[in-house]
Order: C-alpha cells, then structure tokens, then sequence
C-alpha cells in the first residue's frame, strides 16, 4: 500500500488550452510541477496531494498515478504495437494494484504518430492483464466498461508503452450532476475553466445571467464555485478497488469538503438568472441544479423559458442605498446546431451584443463562439480571446466588458443645421437642410431611426437620400436621354458634395445606386457584391439592411407606420405576412406578443434573410419551433392549398411579377381581387387584414367592396418623412362584415 506521506509522480491531464489555468489551480492544491507537456502536467506529491486533485479540481480531466513503462527496442523497422502492448502488460504483476475479484477497464491513448487498430489493440492489454492474473492468481477478473472499479490508462508513445492507474476512474468533468442533457452542452470542467478565466470568484457579481442556459452547466459551477462545493463530492472515483486505496484518508478529506460547503452556504450569493428559449432546456437545467445539490436554494435561481428578445429588466441600482450592482453574463450560444447557418449565426451574436449593450452596459461578459468572426461583432471594451476544445470541436471565449450604445439617439436628435456653400447645387443643399429641420423634432419625439430626406422634391435634382441610422443611401433616378449623360454626372456629384456637406456623414457612410424603371423580377436581382450590411433600428424591432448589394435595401420605410400598428395588434394573435419580403413585419408582430407568425416569400434569399432579421432580435428560428414559420411558396398555391386561420394578415404585393419560379405573371390591378379573396378565406370571423401596394394608378376592385367590410388607411399610413409625396402607396385594412 502507498504511504499518503510519500511522494510520487502523478499526471493530470486536461483539455487543450487549458494548460496554464490548470496549472494555477493545481499549484493552489499544493502540487509540485516538474513538467508541463501538452494536454498533461506531470507533479510530484503525497497519496493526499492526489486524492485532493481529485475532490476539488474543477478544470482537470483525469487524475493518473503511472506504475510503469515498457520501453520499446528501437532495433524494430515493422512494428506490431497491438503486440508490444499485450506484452507489457502480461509482463507486469497486476495482482500488486488490484484484486481478481475485483472489475476493471482499459483506456488506451495514442501519440499521434502511433498507427494501430485502437479496439484491438484494447483488447490485446486486457488479454495481458487477464494472463498476468492467471500466472500468478489462477484467477482472471472481470470486465467493465460502464462502471468499472480499476480502470488502467495506457499511453502508447514511440519509444515506450506507460501503464497508469486513473485515480478518477471516469472522466472528472462528469461531476455526477448532468442527469438531463440538452444538444451541443459545454463540458463542466470548460465552463469552470471559463468562470476561472472571469476570475468570478474575486469579482463576486451582484447578477450572473445565462441566457441561453441549455442543461444549465453554467450555472451550476458558478453555484459551486461560489458556495466551495468540490466537484468531487458525490461522484465515483477509480481507486475504491486499488490495493493503495487509503480509505480513511479519502473520507476525512470528504468530511472537510463538506464542512467548507456548508460554512459557504451561509455567505450572501448573487442573484441568478437561468433562462432558455427551450421549455426542456429550463426543465433539464432546473432538474441539473437540484442533482447538483442546491434543492434548498433552488427558488432563489430565477429559471425562466425565454428567448433573448423577451429579456426581463435587470435593476442594476439597488433601490435602497442606489449603489450599482455589478453584473456578469455568461452563456454558450448554439453555434450551428440549431441555426444551420453561418449567417444567422452572425445576427443571432449581433443580436445578443445588441442587447447586451442595452441591458448591461460596462458589465462583464464571456461568451462562448463556434468561430472567431462570431466572436468579433461582440462590442466589448479590451476583449480576450480563451481557445479551447470541448471534445473535437474549437470554441473560442470571448471575454470583455460591455461597450454602451455608441448611437443610442435616433441621428436627427443631435444633426445641427450648418450653413453650407455649394456652388451648382445651393438650392438642393437648401432644401434638404430644411426637410431635415422640419424632421428633427419628429424623428427625435418618435425615435424614428430610418427616414426619407429627400424625395425628388427639386426637378434638376431628381434622387431620392434615405438615413439608415448612421447611414445614407442615395439613389439616383436615371436621366432621360434627352440630357447630357456628362451634365446630369456633374450635378449628381454638386448634390452628393451638398448631401455630405449638409449631414456632416463622411464619404463612407454614404451608399450609392441609379434607380432605372425596373420590369417584373429586375428590382429583386443583385446588383453588387460589396455586401455592405447594418443593424438599424424601428420601434422595438432592429433590422439588418443590405445598402449596397440590391436596389432595394431590405426595409420598405414607406410602410413603418403600418409595422408599428401591427405591433400593436399582434399580442396573442396568429399573424399571416404574405409577400413577406425581410419579414420585418413580422418581426414586429413576434415582439409585440404574438402566439405565432408565418412568412411566405418566393425568395429563399429573403427567407434567409428574414431568419437573420429573427435571430437578430433574439426570435428563435429552430426548424422544430412551430412559433414562427417561414414558407418560400408563390403565395396564390400557398393559400390555396392550406387551411390555417389567422387574426392578423398583412399583404403588400410587388406590383408586377414574372419569376421563372411559377407559371404566368402577377400584376397587382389585375389580381389583387382574386388574392384578397383567397386571403380573407384565411382570417378569423373577427381579424384584420391590412393591404398595400406601391402602385400610383391602383383602385380597389368595386367586387370587394360589397362582399367585406373595408376602409382605406392611406393617410395614417404614410409618415412625416412621406408628406410631400402622399401617392408613394395606398393601404387598406379589410374585415369581415359582423355575422
């Protein structure tokens, strides 16, 4: 039997990355490290020294005591290492370690260089250890995979074959605990290893959230962490059947490890929030916390079903002596498992950034990504970067303090009126300053972020200057022919010098394009590659637009007004946006409250791009969630051929379609009656239908007017920025008559 007072060499190994805070943890165990090695550091230490590695470190992986190796003669040019490693081990007296009553399993691991069949090999050990025990026992023990009581490592290397004892018999992150799993969870010692690297027990935060919580790992080392609760208390170990197994050495450490917990449980905890956008993701992390042993404060955990555009509000003053609270959010994303695309996987960071900005500004954070561009749209203030493997797969750690909104004011509530000189173009600069001082108040009263500047108000200054947020798209309306291609040039460069002199935007946040009549599908094609995209805000609701790559960019603004209302309306209703376009509609509706909203589009671009829009405001898109539903259909078949109804159904239809996608052409004079009725077949006996369309010369179908209830809306529709050009759409809302 070992004496607990002896040194000896132990191995305890890790997940790559991990090295250095291992190193630290191990170090404040009172280990003594005389190699570090990829993966492994290799200490000196007692038999207590060991045992201790194994009830409290938090980010080790295994906790081995090497008992001797074979070394290989290097005379062998073919080798037969399944051989060389059956010989090993029958050459060894495994009755030394453990008894033939007792069960065991082998776990071998290779050098990189080691070509051999990995189970053969395997078994090949376990037939040398069972030799050895009939040589020198007469008897043979039993094999184990699932729970063995002796569990052998044996590392395969170049030049000789280890044969270890694991102490931690089982991997050590499993702290017995994980008894509900979600998809893609974080290994536990990775979790503790990224709490470490937060340094969360020095900090000690007021709030620590996880807001896509999966089974709730993080969560559950931050309770241990903070309440000194060992990883080790209530799990398995691999030396209960070791013939150097000190038995009351182990449980007097286990009476310590006790005692320091419940000493822990009487200091003052922060204030948790778990929340998951998954019902058995709060099921599983609710039922994870109780296995973990926290039953008694388990109603002190808020632990809530939500997706991150239903954040709660986070008091980070407290009330009674108005000091700030400080706050940490961490939290392991599903990077592809759910979202199935790279795209979506971006908004869905911008998007949490967003509200982190929002919520917890100068708070810190750590966030797990799949990808380092991922990683990269987190507006934190000095970020560090932590790489780690959870099993095969590379993660990267975000770590930082969150960066407050930069542009938290829509731009018109700080844009101060200049005097400007533009020789050529002093009439335009004119007119433009003055429609953006007859905005301001507005924009500002009504937070309004994306507006029309200038709609083609002057002759010679045929274009229309659009403000996304931070940003103005400029499209100019091609010239007739009859004009000189070079003087049209000249007085379209006047007004973009008097565009950028009159907002005080520079060159780069100033997009171009020439709007030319389009025909039929030529306004939806891709017209660059740049792909120069934003975030920008309306109402509740942020929005990705594409201010280079299409002609249109993503964000109708003629039809904000009629959005906004559908917000209103949408709490517990099922919405119905057909035409769908980026769904922002939509999007609208699934922030206001909706029980469910549907997007049909011919356009899989769009489609996806609506999922972007989603993601973006933390609206879950799973492909198993029936909450929100995106269908890419021609929206005649789709309404035909299903049978759900709907309270609240917007329809804004292109006015002229020929998509190679379905038979025949769409022209919205010529249809509408015949799209408006299929669709009204589809609303509930008391919902709303809102209709509009772009097109100057459109009347309603008299038809419709006898067989529903319809009144045009087109005045409240169009906003502020819209005033001079009131022909820019018309828009209906249409019920049924009262049975």
């Amino acid at each position: 039997m070992n004496s607990p007072l002896r040194l000896n060499t132990y191995w305890i190994t890790c997940a790559d990355g991990l090295e250095n805070l291992l190193q630290e943890e191990i170090e404040q165990l009172g280990a003594n490290i005389v190699e570090r090695k990829a993966g492994r550091l290799i200490i000196q230490g007692t038999l207590d020294t060991a045992y201790q590695i194994c009830m409290w470190s938090r980010l080790a992986s295994r906790v081995l005591q090497p008992l001797y190796s074979h070394e290989i003669e290097p005379s062998h040019d073919v080798r037969d290492v399944a051989e060389e490693l059956f010989e090993g081990a029958v050459n060894f007296d495994w009755s030394l370690i453990f008894s033939p009553q007792s069960t065991f399993a082998i776990r071998l691991h290779t050098e990189r260089e080691i070509k051999v069949n990995s189970q053969f090999a395997t078994l090949r050990v376990k037939d040398g250890v069972v030799d050895s025990f009939m040589e020198s026992q007469g008897r043979r023990p039993s094999i184990d995979i699932k729970q063995p009581e002796i569990t052998i490592y044996v590392l395969a290397g170049k030049t000789e074959h280890t044969y270890c004892l694991d102490l931690s018999g089982d991997s050590l992150h499993k702290r017995g605990y994980r008894r509900y799993m979600t998809d893609a969870p974080i290994k536990e010692n990775l979790a503790a290893a990224i709490l470490q690297q937060a340094k969360l027990k020095e900090k000690q935060p007021d709030i620590i959230l996880d807001p896509m919580c999966g089974s709730g790992t993080f969560i559950i080392e931050a309770l241990m962490i903070l309440t000194e609760r060992a990883p080790g208390m209530v799990r398995r170990f691999g030396f209960n059947g070791w013939h150097g197994h000190d038995h009351e050495l182990w449980q007097s450490i286990k009476k310590q490890a006790v005692e320091r917990h419940h000493a822990a449980l009487e200091r003052p905890l922060p204030k948790f929030y778990a929340f998951d956008a998954d019902w058995e993701a709060v099921q599983a992390t609710r039922k994870n916390i109780i296995a973990a042993g926290f039953e008694a404060i388990i109603n002190d955990i808020q632990i809530e079903e939500r997706v991150l555009g239903d954040w709660c509000d986070f008091a980070l003053t407290d009330p009674n002596t108005q000091q700030s609270k400080t706050a940490f959010i961490v939290t392991n994303p599903p990077y592809g498992e759910r979202l199935g695309d790279k795209a979506s996987n971006r908004a869905l960071y911008q998007g949490l950034s967003l509200l982190l900005q929002e919520k917890f500004p100068n708070q810190s954070a750590a966030i797990i990504a799949a990808h380092i561009e991922q990683a990269d749209v987190l507006a934190f203030h000095q970020p560090e970067t932590l790489r780690l493997m959870n099993g095969n797969l590379p993660i990267y750690v975000r770590f930082g303090t969150v960066k407050p909104f930069s542009n938290a004011q829509p731009f018109l509530s700080t844009w101060q009126a200049q005097p400007v000189e533009i020789e050529g173009a002093q009439d335009f600069a004119n007119r433009l300053q003055k429609n953006m001082q007859a905005l301001k108040k507005w924009a500002s009263k009504e937070q309004v972020y994306c507006l029309r500047l200038y709609d083609a108000d002057l002759p010679d200054f045929n274009l229309v200057v659009d403000l996304y947020g931070e940003n103005l798209h400029v499209q100019e309306y091609a010239p007739p022919k009859s004009i000189d291609p070079e003087k049209a040039k000249k007085r379209f460069n006047l007004a973009l010098a008097a565009i950028r002199a009159v907002t005080g935007l520079n060159r780069e946040n100033v997009f171009i394009k020439t709007r030319a009549k389009q025909a039929g599908k030529n306004q939806y094609e891709k017209q660059s590659s740049v792909s120069k995209r934003f975030i920008v805000r309306e109402g509740q609701a942020k929005f990705l637009v594409n201010l280079t790559d299409y002609l249109d960019t993503g964000l109708f603004l003629d039809h904000r007004q009629i959005r906004l209302q559908i917000a209103k309306e949408a709490k517990g209703k099922h919405f119905l946006n057909l035409y769908s376009y980026t769904s922002t509609a939509s999007v609208h509706a699934a922030l206001g409250g909706a029980a469910s909203t549907t997007s049909v589009d011919l356009s899989n671009t769009y489609l996806n791009w609506s999922k972007e829009n989603f993601v973006l405001n933390g609206l879950t898109v799973d492909h198993a969630d029936e909450q929100h539903q995106f269908f890419e259909s021609d929206c005649f078949e789709w309404l035909k051929e299903g049978h759900e109804q709907y309270d609240l159904i917007f329809i804004d239809p292109p006015t002229f379609s020929n998509s190679k996608k379905f038979y025949g052409t769409f022209d919205v004079q010529r249809d509408h009656l015949s799209l408006l009725k299929r669709a009204m077949n589809r609303l509930s006996t008391d919902g709303t239908l809102y209709f509009s369309n772009n097109f100057r010369g459109f009347e309603l179908d008299d038809e419709l007017m006898g067989m529903f209830k319809i009144e045009e809306i087109s005045h409240w529709t169009i906003g502020q920025d819209f005033k001079r050009n009131q022909k820019i759409h018309r828009a209906w809302r249409i019920q049924h008559y009262p049975i």
